[in-house]
């Protein structure tokens, strides 16, 4: 079954009616509040992780560098003191301990908001909200974080292996060094987000999802992704909508991104839930979830009955003041 262009208009537009639905802006704004408090400790476990490999400070100066050609050198400084002032300095053993604690706890934070939402729009939600349930989503994030920290790493590896080709390749043919860079460059970063959209599609929804239904989903969020980029660039570069706030104007543009980002993220997932409908491809409930529709009904039938019971009571108050 191929999609020709009338079929993907259609999928656009039954997208945007499923993504205007979700209530975007508002799912955005909740997750951009939480990634601020989340941001230090999550940049310090993925530092931490690919830093073994590589050193702290070169992974620290790549995620620098990459957020300052996104979003501008001063909230890219404010991010590397974030990583700074997040780091467990040597004291007692309660201390360390209840700080990795806090540090774990506040880095999942913005997945397990993210998680949430990713349920609200394949339409399932968790079966048992437990302490138990509550831990397992925490440590379902933070595997989400040992993946982020996983493909920085491989991103670093890939990344000295370009810049080393392209030192040979210079040698010998130093025209078309630039231009093969480039390309080299875009092909990695769009294989790059897409692995990493392809994850939390995978991972975090309570749903049995096939990977060529995941990676067509990622795909095109990866595409509006960095058309946004580019945009968000052009808008933050030219209009600088944080100036007017000051010396909070880094931690603006931070929130900014985030809340536009998952705007472009939601919408991919959205596109995703879309196409899945149009192939008809299988897709339910995986052993922690459940159908919202199935949770919804046993709520209304809840609420009958206790209607129903306090029907029955004042039908007796009422009785016992006739009497």
């Amino acid at each position: 079954m191929t999609v020709n262009f009338k079929t993907f208009l259609s999928l656009i537009k039954s997208t945007y009616k499923r993504w205007d639905n979700i209530d975007p802006f508002a799912k955005s704004a909740i997750i951009a509040y939480y990634t601020l408090f989340s941001l230090p400790s999550l940049l310090m476990i993925v530092v931490t992780i690919a830093g073994k490999f590589f050193g702290r400070d070169a992974v620290q100066g790549r995620i620098t560098s990459e957020i300052g050609s996104l979003i501008g050198d001063g909230a890219a400084e404010a991010i590397e003191g974030m990583i700074a002032n997040a780091a467990l300095n040597d004291s007692s053993a309660f201390t360390v301990v209840f700080g990795v604690g806090a540090l774990l706890f506040g880095a999942t934070g913005a997945f397990f908001q993210l998680k949430r939402t990713m349920n609200f729009i394949w339409n399932v939600k968790e079966k048992d909200q437990t302490i138990l349930r509550m831990v397992i989503d925490r440590v379902i994030s933070f595997g989400m974080i040992l993946v982020v920290g996983l493909m920085l790493l491989v991103s670093l590896v890939i990344s000295a292996t370009i810049g080393a080709i392209s030192e040979y390749v210079e040698q010998i043919a130093p025209n078309i060094t630039a231009i093969a860079l480039d390309i080299g460059n875009f092909l990695f970063s769009y294989i790059f987000i897409t692995a990493l959209f392809a994850s939390i599609f995978k991972i975090l929804p309570d749903v049995k999802l096939k990977w060529r239904v995941t990676l067509l989903g990622a795909s095109v969020t990866t595409l509006l992704f960095l058309i946004g980029e580019y945009l968000l660039g052009f808008y933050f570069g030219h209009s600088e909508p944080a100036s007017v706030y000051g010396g909070a104007s880094s931690v603006v543009l931070i929130l900014l991104w985030v809340y536009y980002t998952c705007l472009i993220v939601f919408f991919g997932a959205c596109f995703t839930v879309e196409y899945a409908l149009y192939k008809n491809e299988k897709v339910e409930p995986n052993e922690q979830g459940e159908s919202a529709l199935e949770q919804e009904l046993q709520e209304l039938e809840l609420k009958k009955k206790q209607a129903e019971e306090d029907h029955e009571d004042f039908k007796k108050l009422e009785n016992g003041v006739d009497s």
